[in-house]
């Protein structure tokens, strides 16, 4: 049985289905000119729409990434660490900081000393002042730190936003250029000139290097033939000059009660005169 409501609304769809196709098969050149011109405005229209899978969560923090010197030690950079934080505390819009130096405790990553994370969480929006948002904060910040440190590079993201970029592309940044090659010079060199040309883009912001630096070493070759007249093995020698410029394991200490253990090293005091002088005079017995 068919309802009369329901053939009622198929016979309507159906007179208005063969209206169309009669005026379509009348009117070739405007039907297909309609079409075309709905396809193109679909286009222009799908630009405007953005290129993120998903829109931008809002966490309502700051990661604050500040990008020293490679070869700033941790006594200096630790001073720069105290003024940082001094500067971002004082707007009224952040509730605390919190900062971390090199690797986390895991290992996991490999930066050292140079690499200072910012934790910026920030008071709920609805106390903030009126006409301030957060890009406008992200700006204020932002010329805050870059006058007072001077080649210093600074990025500024959200937790999770940081962590995801950085298990996507394994850089901390929506975006990434990487280089590869063999010489250490060559790549660095090639980065700064990738980094000019970026600069011209508009719309970049929070442009830095990644310096990839070498680590510095010390070879001490072994005089076999004085080794020898001494009455010395090479591997007395390497044992003992490991001790000296670096340490060497003397024993585990057990904390009682547990199964935890630490071990003792036994190295030379790091102050005093220069390292090279005091390899020099290392006595080997």
């Amino acid at each position: 049985m068919i309802d009369v409501m329901d053939k009622h609304f198929q016979e309507v769809l159906h007179l208005d289905s063969a209206q169309s196709l009669e005026f379509t098969l009348a009117n070739r050149i405007v039907s297909l000119g309609g079409a075309a011109v709905l396809v193109i405005l679909s286009v222009v229209a799908a630009r405007s729409l953005g290129l993120e899978f998903l829109p931008k969560l809002e966490e309502g923090n700051f990661w604050i990434r500040a990008s020293f010197p490679p070869t700033i030690s941790l006594e200096e950079a630790e001073g720069y660490s105290n003024r940082m934080r001094q500067i971002i505390g004082s707007f009224p819009e952040v509730q605390t900081v919190l900062s971390q130096f090199g690797r986390p405790d895991d290992g996991t990553d490999t930066t050292g000393f140079f690499n200072l994370e910012l934790d910026v969480p920030l008071k709920p929006f609805d106390t903030w002042p009126s006409g301030v948002n957060k890009e406008k904060l992200t700006e204020q910040i932002s010329a805050a730190l870059r006058w007072p440190f001077v080649g210093i590079d600074f990025n500024f993201s959200q937790n999770i936003e940081d962590n995801v970029e950085e298990a996507a592309s394994g850089v901390k940044g929506q975006n990434s250029i990487k280089l590869f090659g063999n010489d250490l010079e060559a790549l660095q060199k090639t980065a700064y000139q990738i980094k000019t040309v970026l600069q011209t883009v508009a719309g970049m912001t929070d442009l830095s290097v990644f310096d990839a630096f070498g680590q510095p070493t010390v070879n001490i070759d072994i005089d076999r033939n004085v080794a020898a007249r001494y009455g010395l093995a090479p591997g007395d020698i390497n044992s003992t000059v490991q001790a000296a410029i670096g340490s060497q394991t003397a024993g585990n200490l057990y904390e009682c009660g547990s199964d935890r253990n630490f071990p003792c090293f036994i190295g030379n005091e790091p102050r005093g005169p220069p390292l090279t002088r005091r390899w020099r005079s290392i006595a080997v017995r």
